[in-house]
């Protein structure tokens, strides 16, 4: 019935082969880079609710990578998921780095569900954006 978008296409342990710790840092930050560079394309030129989708699902997938091997609904609660304190740092430091956008960590407390998560990315990707980098 949906469609996905890929957005963050790589399996769990990729680029973490026998190099030492620096080197998979490295391969991360760069996938991330790229798949952060992939995001702002799709997003440029996305309507507002193809933008949403977007967000929903880059979430979707942010979430399943912190919580892995989860599978995660639109409407999951992030909570009963099994996202704690540390994997919530997480979940938004990837979705900032990804979206270059400022997610204060609460977020994830008055947004628990990708669905409600993605469309508070959405308008705040678009606030920001608007104005060529003006604060929302």
């Amino acid at each position: 019935m949906s469609t996905h978008t890929t957005v963050n296409n790589h399996p769990t342990g990729d680029g973490a082969g026998p190099q030492g710790d620096g080197a998979a840092m490295q391969t991360d930050k760069s996938e991330t880079a790229r798949d952060g560079a992939a995001l702002h394309q799709a997003l440029a030129i996305a309507t507002a609710e193809e933008r949403e989708d977007i967000m929903r699902e880059t979430v979707r997938t942010q979430l399943a990578d912190v919580l892995a091997p989860t599978v995660i609904d639109d409407d999951s609660n992030f909570l009963e998921n099994g996202l704690t304190s540390l994997t919530a740092l997480e979940l938004t430091r990837n979705l900032m780095t990804l979206t270059d956008v400022e997610i204060p960590l609460v977020a994830i407390l008055e947004y628990p569900t990708p669905a409600q998560l993605g469309h508070y990315l959405a308008e705040a990707y678009a606030a920001v954006n608007s104005d060529d980098g003006a604060t929302a």
